[in-house]
This record gives structure tokens, sequence and C-alpha cells, in this order.
């Protein structure tokens, strides 16, 4: 539920192509969840992002995350996603973010991301 969540508020909030780059590296159906919602970058703040997030969790899981809980779930999301994805892939999504999104990418080294 997580990752899904985190996936598809990340694709509206990257474009269509910082999308496809990191779909690209991801098991097709992880892949087809960031595409599903991308397109043009959308304007959505730190905290719209989690909420987002957090709506995702609850109408596909019937949980109730707590704030807490959903920025827990998106850095680990993220922080996997360091693990997979190409740095400089995921350093370009990074870099067009504000940096209020800086938090949530913290669990990831970029020095030491895969080339």
């Amino acid at each position: 539920m997580a990752t899904n969540a985190t996936l598809e508020a990340l694709g509206q909030r990257i474009t269509g192509g910082e999308a496809e780059n990191i779909a690209s590296q991801l098991p097709e159906r992880l892949g087809d969840r960031l595409r599903a919602e991308a397109g043009e970058a959308g304007e959505l703040s730190v905290e719209g992002f989690l909420d987002r997030v957090g709506d995702h969790e609850r109408d596909r899981g019937q949980v109730d995350p707590s704030a807490a809980d959903v920025e827990e779930h998106v850095r680990g999301v993220l922080s996997a996603l360091g693990d997979t994805v190409s740095g400089s892939e995921l350093e370009d999504a990074r870099d067009r973010l504000p940096s209020e999104f800086d938090p949530l990418f913290e669990l990831i080294d970029m020095s030491e991301q895969q080339a």
C-alpha cells in the first residue's frame, strides 16, 4: 500500500519524462504506478504530497495511518528507490522538487547511488 501510494503521488509531482526514467528501472507493476499519474509536474507542497499518500493508503487499505506513519512510509519507499534506481535519475527528480521535500530523501546518500 505505502509503495503504491508513494509512487502514485510522486508521479503526480514530477514530469512524465522523469517518471519514465525512474519507472524504467523498476519492476513493471511498480513502474506502472509511477507512470499512471505522470504528466505535467504538479504544484504540490510536501504537506499536500504526504496528505495525498495518506489518502491513497486509506482508500486502498482501509487503514488510517497517522501523519507520522505516512511520513515514515514515504521515507522508506524513497530509500528503497534509492537502492534500486540509478542515482542520477532519482537525483534529477529530487532536484526539481522544492527544498521542503529534502527531509523525505535524507535516508538516501546520493554519493553512493548506483552508476
